[in-house]
C-alpha cells in the first residue's frame, strides 16, 4: 500500500480494503450517495457557515480557506458545493442520527459526494459506523478523503472496525483512498455501478444519499436496490422547470407523471419527486414514504428522505392524481378509479370540464409528525435550535442562531404543522383569498386561527410563506376573510 504523502495520517491508497461488510447483516442494512461537478465554490456567504485558514499548506489538497459547517471544517476545491444547501444537511443528518439511535448502527453511501460535505457531516453528526463517498468526477478523490480524514478524527468512533472485504468485491473497482480504521472509504466511479455492485453482492445501505442535479432520476431505481429495509433514501431533484409543468414530457419521463402549471407548483415539485421514487419503489416490490420533504428556492432544489419498506401490493392510496378547477381555484384529488369522470362542482355536466390535472403524484402527507418529532427533539439536544446559548462546546453546534440560520427551529416546527393527514395537498395563496374576496390581504396566523375555530385543519407552508395549507375550501376562505375583514375595527 502506497501512503498519501502529508495528507492524513492512517489514510491510504488501496481498493476497498476496509469496506464494511453489511452483507453478513442481510437486507436490514445498507449505505449512501454520490455526485460529481467541477463548479466553483459559490461567493454568496451563508450566516451559520463560518471560513478560516488551513492550519497546514502541505496537505496534497492545494491550500485554500478552510470552511466550516455545523462545526465540521472541509474544503471545497473545484468540487460543486453550495451554502445555501446546508439545512438540507442538517435535515439529513437529524434523520440519520435518529435511525443511527433507534437501530444501532448507520452505514452510509454517498453516490454523488461532490466535496464530500454530506459524507463527512454524517461520519461526525450522525457518528456513521461506515461511511462510503463516490463520485464520477476525477480528481476529486484526495479532497473527499481528506474532508473525511477532518470528520473522522473529529469525533471518537464507537463502531466496531470493519472487516476486510472479500477478494472478488476488492477487485471490482479502480484503487480508491480508505480509512485505515475501517471508518470510510472513497471512490471515483460512476453511481449506478457503485449501487448496483452493493445490490449484486448483497451489501445494503440504512442510508443512501443521492444528490442528483436537474431531474437525472437514473439513479432512484438502483438506490432503492441497494438500500436495506426499513432504512432511508435521500433524493433529490433541482428541475423546477418539470415541476412548473413547463416541461411536461420531460417529468413524464423522469418521474412518470404528466405535470401542467399548477398554482402550487413547487410543493408539485415534491410531490412529483415523491411519486417518482414510489413508482420504481413498487417495481421493486417496495413501498416508501416521504420522513420529512424540503423545498429551498435557490436552485430551486427539492429533497425528500424517504422510509423503504418490504411491499408486495402497490400501494396507491398516497399515489393519485391532482386536479385544479381554472374556475373556482379549488383543488381536488383524482383516483385511479375515478378518472374520466371527475368534475368540478361550479361546473355543469353539459360544459367542458375546467380541470387541470396532473399526475399521478405523491397525494399523502409530506412529512411523517413521528420522525419530524424526534428529528426536533434531537436538534434541540445538539443546540441546533438554540444556537450556542448553552453552555460548552459540541462539534454539532453552530454559530449562533441568526435569521439567515435557515431557522431551522422555526422550519421544524412548520414541519410538523405540515404532517396533519388531514391538510389538503397543495397550499391557498393569501393574496389568491384577497383578490376573490374584494378585502385586504388576510394575517396569516389570524386566517390559520380563525379557521381551527371553524373546526378546520390548517398551517402554515414552508414552500409558501405567503400561503396556508388546509382542508377547507378556497370557497369558504373567502367567507371567513371577510368575516374577519367586517370584525376589524377601522382606526380612526
Amino acid at each position: 500500500m502506497t501512503t498519501l504523502p502529508g495528507l492524513m495520517a492512517g489514510v491510504s491508497v488501496s481498493f476497498l480494503q476496509m469496506l464494511h461488510n453489511p452483507g453478513t447483516l442481510g437486507r436490514n442494512c445498507r449505505v449512501t450517495h454520490i455526485s460529481c461537478s467541477k463548479q466553483a465554490a459559490s461567493d454568496v456567504q451563508d450566516i451559520g457557515i463560518s471560513q478560516e485558514q488551513p492550519e497546514d499548506s502541505k496537505h496534497v489538497v492545494e491550500a485554500q480557506t478552510m470552511r466550516n459547517e455545523r462545526g465540521v471544517k472541509f474544503l471545497v476545491g473545484s468540487s460543486f458545493y453550495r451554502e445555501e444547501s446546508a439545512v438540507g444537511r442538517d435535515l439529513a443528518c437529524l434523520a440519520g442520527a435518529v435511525y443511527k439511535k433507534e437501530k444501532g448502527r448507520l452505514h452510509v453511501l454517498d453516490a454523488l459526494s461532490g466535496s464530500g460535505i454530506r459524507a463527512a457531516r454524517y461520519l461526525a453528526h450522525c457518528e456513521a459506523d461506515f461511511v462510503w463517498a463516490n463520485d464520477a468526477c476525477d480528481g476529486l478523490d484526495t479532497l473527499i478523503a481528506h474532508n473525511l480524514s477532518l470528520a473522522s478524527a473529529s469525533v471518537a468512533s464507537k463502531s466496531d472496525v470493519a472487516e476486510p472485504p472479500s477478494q472478488e468485491l476488492e477487485s471490482f473497482f479502480s484503487p480508491n483512498v480508505k480509512d485505515e480504521s475501517g471508518r470510510w472509504q472513497v471512490t471515483i466511479q460512476d453511481a449506478n455501478k457503485v449501487l448496483l455492485d452493493c445490490y449484486m453482492r448483497k451489501n445494503y445501505f440504512d442510508l443512501i444519499d443521492v444528490d442528483s442535479f436537474g431531474s437525472d432520476s437514473v439513479f432512484l431505481g438502483s438506490a432503492l436496490s441497494a438500500v436495506s429495509y426499513g432504512g432511508l433514501l435521500y433524493a433529490t431533484s433541482t428541475d423546477g422547470f418539470s415541476s412548473g409543468g413547463h416541461r411536461p414530457y420531460n417529468a413524464l419521463a423522469s418521474y412518470g407523471a404528466y405535470i401542467r402549471p399548477m398554482v402550487y407548483s413547487n410543493e408539485i415539485g415534491l410531490r412529483m419527486l415523491i411519486g417518482g421514487v414510489v413508482r420504481e419503489a413498487a417495481l421493486r416490490n417496495m413501498h416508501v414514504y416521504p420522513v420529512f420533504s424540503h423545498y429551498s428556492f435557490h436552485g430551486p432544489v427539492f429533497r425528500v428522505m424517504l422510509r423503504v419498506l418490504p411491499s408486495r401490493v402497490f400501494q396507491t392510496k398516497d399515489y393519485n392524481f391532482i386536479a385544479v378547477c381554472n374556475n373556482c381555484g379549488e383543488t381536488q384529488v383524482i383516483k385511479w378509479s375515478a378518472l374520466g369522470h371527475s368534475s368540478c362542482s361550479c361546473s355543469s355536466s353539459s360544459t367542458v370540464s375546467s380541470l387541470t390535472v396532473n399526475g399521478p403524484l405523491w397525494t399523502g402527507p409530506l412529512h411523517n409528525i413521528d420522525d419530524v418529532k424526534k428529528m426536533t427533539e434531537m436538534a434541540k439536544s445538539w443546540g441546533w435550535t438554540e444556537g450556542d446559548r448553552e453552555p460548552g462546546e459540541d462539534r454539532r453546534r453552530s454559530p449562533p442562531v441568526s435569521t439567515k440560520d435557515r431557522n431551522l427551529k422555526k422550519l421544524l416546527d412548520i414541519m410538523l404543522e405540515e404532517s396533519n393527514p388531514d391538510l389538503q395537498v397543495g397550499y391557498i395563496e393569501l393574496d389568491e383569498i384577497s383578490t376573490r374576496s374584494k378585502v385586504s390581504t388576510p394575517r396569516r396566523d389570524n386566517l390559520i386561527a380563525a379557521l381551527h375555530q371553524e373546526g378546520y385543519a390548517a398551517s402554515r407552508s414552508h414552500v409558501e410563506s405567503n400561503a396556508i395549507k388546509t382542508n377547507c375550501s378556497l370557497g369558504k376562505c373567502v367567507e371567513i376573510s371577510q368575516l374577519m375583514a367586517r370584525q376589524t375595527p377601522v382606526p380612526t
